[in-house]
């Protein structure tokens, strides 16, 4: 309770301080529920939404003092206008959990499921929100799909995954893919469930093939191109299995500095290099000094770009190939 002594009736000056203290760990927004169920009475709630303490956002959902501001105070608002049980889905999701890019402020739509009422759309009460396209799903989730970041629920990453990969495109759904393994979001155990739980929903088709293709290392590389390249090697592996091919070691150190991919037992490295980064003069010239080092203790550096990978994947797989068929023998240990 907001008041713990009965005998003392708090003044406006206090009430206000703990609804302060209240909703500034929510990201300055509460449901009139979690309001009342806190102890602060219907009377002075209704008082603070006429005299503009609070401030409807959505139904029966109110933000602190002014309208809201931030995409997690508009994605917490969202779940909880939506019902108890309520949770990020699909896209959102998927902004959340870091995996898809997304333009800074506030969405311009805002997926979750519930499984209160029936699937609906929300109407924004105040001026940040009245132009978001609220979508609720009706939806029951299994134990262990909702997981809390920031305060905020929303499914799991593989199963936002999912669903997000229903109506987006390939390079789209391959992007996010790669994020979440760059992020660490999941591993071999959460795969096998995901198979499961991914069972004639939509989104699968595209999905499933890039969860076949999981490999540990995923969780080691720190771009897209690098993970890009490994999905495509293991592919590879997996097409021509009399070829004996060996998952190349990720970001590793090799005499003192560190690189991409590192196949020991050919002296092989390759280098992904990405426009945006490598196209910078000095480290251009960082990345010259680092191969020339490299090169001097008989290793072979090899290089690729993003814009080289996107046109001819298979091509640069290739390449990699030739050297190691045709001088492997003489880096062997």
């Amino acid at each position: 309770m907001v008041d713990s002594d009965p005998a003392r009736k708090e003044t406006p000056r206090e009430r206000l301080r703990h609804l302060y203290s209240f909703m500034s760990r929510r990201s300055f927004v509460a449901h009139r529920d979690e309001l009342v169920t806190a102890g602060f009475p219907g009377r002075q709630i209704n008082g603070w939404i006429g005299n503009g303490r609070l401030i409807r956002i959505l139904p029966s959902t109110y933000a602190f003092g002014r309208d809201v501001e931030t995409r997690d105070a508009a994605w917490r608002a969202a779940t909880l206008a939506a019902g108890e049980g309520a949770a990020l889905i699909a896209r959102s999701a998927c902004e959340k959990w870091g995996v898809v890019r997304s333009p800074e402020g506030i969405p311009k739509r805002i997926q979750v499921g519930s499984p209160v009422g029936q699937s609906r759309r929300l109407h924004g009460k105040s001026r940040a929100l009245r132009a978001v396209e609220f979508t609720v799903a009706k939806r029951s989730f299994e134990p262990g799909e909702i997981n809390r970041k920031d305060g905020i629920p929303l499914v799991n990453p593989l199963l936002a995954l999912g669903e997000f990969a229903a109506g987006e495109s390939d390079r789209e759904v391959r992007f996010a893919f790669l994020e979440a393994c760059r992020l660490g979001l999941f591993g071999r155990s959460d795969l096998e469930r995901c198979h499961l739980n991914l069972a004639g929903r939509r989104g699968a088709t595209k999905l499933r093939p890039y969860l076949a293709l999981w490999v540990p290392e995923l969780s080691r590389v720190r771009s897209v191109l690098e993970g890009w390249i490994l999905l495509v090697w293991h592919a590879r592996m997996l097409a021509e299995p009399q070829l004996n091919l060996a998952m190349p070691q990720v970001n590793v150190k090799v005499f003192g500095v560190e690189v991409d991919f590192y196949w020991p037992e050919f002296g092989l490295i390759l280098e992904a290099d990405g426009d945006a980064f490598h196209s910078d003069p000095v480290q251009k010239q960082i990345d010259l000094e680092k191969q020339r080092h490299l090169e001097a203790h008989g290793l072979v550096v090899l290089r690729t770009t993003f814009r080289e990978f996107a046109l001819d994947p298979d091509g640069v797989v290739d390449r990699v190939l030739t050297h190691q068929l045709r001088g492997g023998s003489a880096h062997r240990d």
